[in-house]
């Protein structure tokens, strides 16, 4: 897939040249004792928090704790309580299993629901590869409570202690289906991805199975995620297990909580965005969570990214902020996720682009924060400079963050766009190593895209260029960067905006990508026996027909038409499944010998098996010192891939 090999010693004579920028003799950075690098390797394992639960007494809070593991390959679960008037340090109640993901590569979070009486609290559990429901008792070790042939899908536990589950497929019909497909054929319908493959090419959380579409967007789900589920009624004590009446299995719908009032949220807004107020940028409601006593706990989100809480009393017709903060504030990384109140206080997970993600705890009426868990500790003070940065692009706002090492001179940069939020780990899909690469002596910049859904794409394009251009013309005056050796990387809309900076100027010293682009091939094997789904999203995101149909827009957005005008060697980093998509680009780029492809099996939109997310990481990390600092790393196992950089015809 990438260019042919040369020996080591062949590799390292065709090294490109020394960078020529203040410092490039200092590129292994060393700071003060204090201070901790962050490695790839932590990068990749940094923790997440999620299924913030508070028990019915209102005395505990539980939560999970998702680890990823390069070693296992897994993401390890484990779930903590804590008093929830803070008095104590949390407690580790038990193992979680496995964490599962979606069919994007996003993890699902974790979701518990307490006994009535507080003393336990069921979750879902993957263990050995079967999802079982598990009880975590406050007081004494974690049993499981239910196991079936089919994985347990939903739960809720009833107010007499009942448990009502949903219980998919089972293994040997999984099997059997799979089978049958294999042997006899599968008729082409608008469930078939071909780029996917049939048999058994995805992976859910290390579980290879067959997918296919469920006709929203590009999500798939697992053979049979279609085929009617059996719901049971579950008691603890005696294990009697009958059938769910249709009442019972009410409860397993997700119950939507109740919208604030009509015009708190513009309230919101309006009291910090007054009308003389030009400059100031409102929010917009992330989540709203209902309270006793007529009250609604209010997450509000601006264009930054930055999150805050307000609490609404309708009696009293009044609006209170509690906190404010540059990051996240909620219950994980889903930013529509809230807070979980226990008592007269939140507890939150806190993350921004220099605190990895905390369990925090605080007052609903405002306060101190107070640390309940720090999982993330070691990397917390890493010693770079992490800023905020805001400019002016054709008459809307700019934002973003910039990460460098303390030391003088103009670095080199790296440049990500599409969404800055929360802990800066690699930019939107986390491939691109920022702190690394900033010990490294690159600086890096993640830009949050400027809004323009219903703009045309080419426009889109246009204004994330001009906010490109502009951030650089912006460090450059400020003497941070060295604007000759700029590299950029993205991920969905990211890499086709990077495809396009690459295409439409000379600003890129090389690049990155890590998604399918659009071109002809991609068009067919989506439309292929789907009742036009995909044509009609295809005209109303890029305003493209069939390529026989508009063949000048085809010729104006795919990149693979604008190989030529690409100087910047290409790194792609591609999904098996999405790499099907674009052969053209592809060939083009290769036969060019402007890129390098690498592809990963069984990969979903986004890497989240640790092993592939380490890999991209470390190897974005190695293309862009190599093409922005002329380093190669010495370690011999990776002599090929240098090799193979080597052949590309790019100006180093």
């Amino acid at each position: 897939m990438v260019i042919a090999a040369m020996t080591a010693a062949a590799a390292l004579a065709a090294a490109p040249p020394a960078v020529p920028t203040a410092n490039a003799s200092q590129m292994q950075i060393e700071g003060p004792a204090s201070h901790r690098q962050i490695t790839i390797g932590a990068l990749t394992e940094v923790a997440d928090i999620s299924g913030l639960a508070a028990s019915p007494d209102g005395r505990w809070v539980a939560y999970r704790v998702e680890r990823p593991s390069i070693v296992r390959n897994v993401i390890d679960t484990h779930w903590y309580v804590v008093a929830s008037d803070g008095r104590s340090l949390p407690r580790r109640i038990g193992s979680g299993g496995t964490a599962t993901w979606n069919s994007a590569g996003l993890v699902d979070p974790g979701r518990a629901i307490w006994l009535p009486n507080s003393r336990g609290f069921a979750v879902r559990a993957q263990v050995d590869g079967r999802i079982g429901l598990w009880m975590m008792p406050i007081e004494g070790d974690p049993y499981l409570l239910l196991e079936r042939d089919g994985d347990v899908e939903r739960f809720a536990i009833a107010s007499d202690g009942r448990i009502v589950a949903e219980v998919g497929p089972s293994r040997d019909a999984l099997l059997r289906a799979e089978t049958d497909a294999r042997d006899h054929g599968i008729l082409m319908d608008a469930g078939i991805n071909l780029a996917s493959g049939t048999y058994r090419s995805a992976s859910f959380a290390n579980r290879d199975t067959s997918e296919r579409w469920t006709g929203h967007w590009f999500e798939s789900a697992p053979l049979m995620w279609d085929a009617p589920r059996q719901a049971i009624i579950f008691e603890p004590a005696s294990g009697l297990e009958i059938p769910a009446s249709a009442a019972e299995r009410a409860l397993l719908e997700t119950v939507m909580p109740s919208p604030p009032p009509d015009g708190v949220a513009a309230a919101t807004s309006a009291r910090r965005c007054p009308p003389a107020a030009s400059a100031c940028r409102p929010y917009r409601l992330a989540s709203s969570l209902t309270l006793e006593g007529d009250r609604w706990l209010l997450t509000m989100i601006g264009k930054d990214l930055d999150q805050h809480l307000y609490l609404w009393d309708d009696r009293r017709r009044r609006l209170e902020p509690i906190a404010d903060r540059a990051g996240l504030l909620n219950g994980g990384r889903q930013e529509n996720s809230s807070c979980t109140p226990a008592g007269d206080a939140l507890f939150c997970v806190e993350a921004a682009a220099d605190q990895p993600p905390r369990l925090v705890r605080l007052s609903l009426y405002g306060g101190t924060f107070r640390a309940v868990a720090s999982p993330n500790q070691a990397l917390a003070d890493d010693g770079l400079v992490v800023e905020p940065v805001g400019w002016r692009v054709s008459g809307s706002r700019a934002s973003g963050w910039l990460i460098r090492p303390k030391i003088p001179g103009r670095l080199p940069l790296f440049i990500t766009y599409y969404r800055c939020a929360g802990y800066l780990r690699g930019g939107m899909g986390d491939e691109w190593p920022l702190r690394p690469l900033a010990h490294a002596g690159i600086a890096a910049l993640c830009i949050n895209a400027i809004p323009g859904v219903d703009t045309p794409a080419e426009s889109r394009y246009a204004t994330a260029l001009d906010a490109v251009r502009s951030a650089i013309d912006l460090l450059d005056h400020r003497g941070l960067i060295d604007r000759s050796r700029v590299g950029m990387g993205g991920l969905s809309f990211g890499s086709e905006v990077t495809m396009w900076v690459a295409a439409h100027s000379d600003l890129l010293h090389a690049a990155s990508i890590a998604s399918a682009q659009i071109e002809p091939s991609y068009y067919w094997m989506n439309s292929i026996a789907d009742h036009g789904r995909f044509a009609n999203d295809f005209r109303s995101g890029w305003g493209l027909g069939a390529p026989d149909e508009t063949p000048k827009r085809w010729t104006r957005l795919a990149p693979a038409a604008k190989v030529g005008a690409i100087s910047a060697p290409i790194l792609m980093q591609m999904p098996e499944k999405e790499a099907r998509l674009s052969p053209e680009l592809h060939t083009r780029l290769l036969a060019a010998r402007k890129g390098a492809l690498y592809i990963f099996p069984l990969a979903p939109h986004i890497k989240v098996a640790p092993r592939q997310k380490f890999a991209a990481y470390r190897r974005n990390f190695d293309w862009f010192r190599y093409w922005l600092q002329g380093h190669i790393d010495p370690d011999r196992a990776k002599a090929d891939q240098y090799a193979n950089w080597a052949e590309l015809d790019a100006a180093p």
